[in-house]
């Protein structure tokens, strides 16, 4: 009873760290992330995107690691996102509303190389900040509070992440296509919860520019979404070695406890 309980509060301990730690604003607004501040030429709005995908990556051997040194020494990380969600979203200041920008990944975790090249991802994480940016700050809290026991409710924005966590929970870290899966179904559902239409392009680049042109020319509410796997660099949340730590203990009661 007394692992089992040492078990439960380090998942806790780990699941609090990381919603702090890839959802602080010190690491960057991860909303946003492939996109760098506004005040920069075009070109360089959008330095943080590639085209290349995780096995392109797994490809590159020792280059890989020296790619990861170089984004170190300024304080960033190499990750893979498993989809990429890009668009405009509706935000209420008092009575005012205005048009705000997501591009980001949905799913995401930091790839880790080897000085052989040899490289992993530890963990997926869902995006904690997109999620938070769609989610009606100005909700009913007694609404969606009495929602959760409503089986005939709409779910609620965070019943979205939590079913989407509590899968992504029991996926084995290198079965991508099952991540993918979990990244089109949280676009699908927030998309439903927020009635927002929904593009797909056929690459992050194109999200983004798209995502731009809607809030600043159009003026429009659309999301534009591009699946698969994609290598982006980004600043390196603090606190991911919390995690990390808490994650390798909680895993170590596990196997413990069977």
């Amino acid at each position: 009873m007394e692992n089992n309980l040492s078990e439960k509060y380090l998942l806790y301990l780990r699941d609090m760290s990381r919603k702090v730690a890839f959802g602080s604003a010190s690491g960057g607004d991860y909303s946003q992330v492939l996109i760098t501040a506004a005040k920069r030429k075009t070109k360089s709005r959008f330095q943080r995107i590639t085209n290349i995908h995780l096995s392109d990556l797994k490809e590159k051997g020792e280059e890989g690691y020296k790619r990861e040194l170089d984004q170190d020494k300024i304080g960033n990380g190499i990750f893979c996102g498993a989809g990429i969600l890009a668009g405009t979203y509706t935000k209420k200041v008092g009575a005012k509303s205005s048009l705000r920008l997501i591009a980001a990944p949905v799913i995401y975790g930091q790839v880790i190389f080897e000085e052989n090249g040899e490289n992993e991802i530890s963990e997926w994480v869902v995006n904690y900040d997109l999620a938070t940016a769609l989610i009606s700050r100005n909700a009913d809290e007694e609404e969606e509070a009495y929602a959760a026991f409503d089986p005939d409710a709409n779910p609620t924005g965070n019943q979205i992440v939590q079913e989407i966590e509590e899968r992504l929970d029991n996926v084995g870290i290198q079965d991508l296509a099952s991540v993918e899966a979990l990244s089109a179904k949280f676009v699908s559902d927030f998309k439903d919860f927020t009635e927002t239409p929904c593009e797909r392009m056929e690459s992050p680049l194109k999200c983004a520019e798209a995502a731009i042109e809607a809030r600043d020319i159009s003026r429009i509410k659309k999301f534009y979404y591009c699946p698969g796997d994609w290598i982006y660099f980004a600043p390196i949340p603090p606190g991911l070695s919390t995690y990390r730590a808490l994650n390798e203990l909680a895993m170590e009661a596990k196997h413990d406890n069977t």
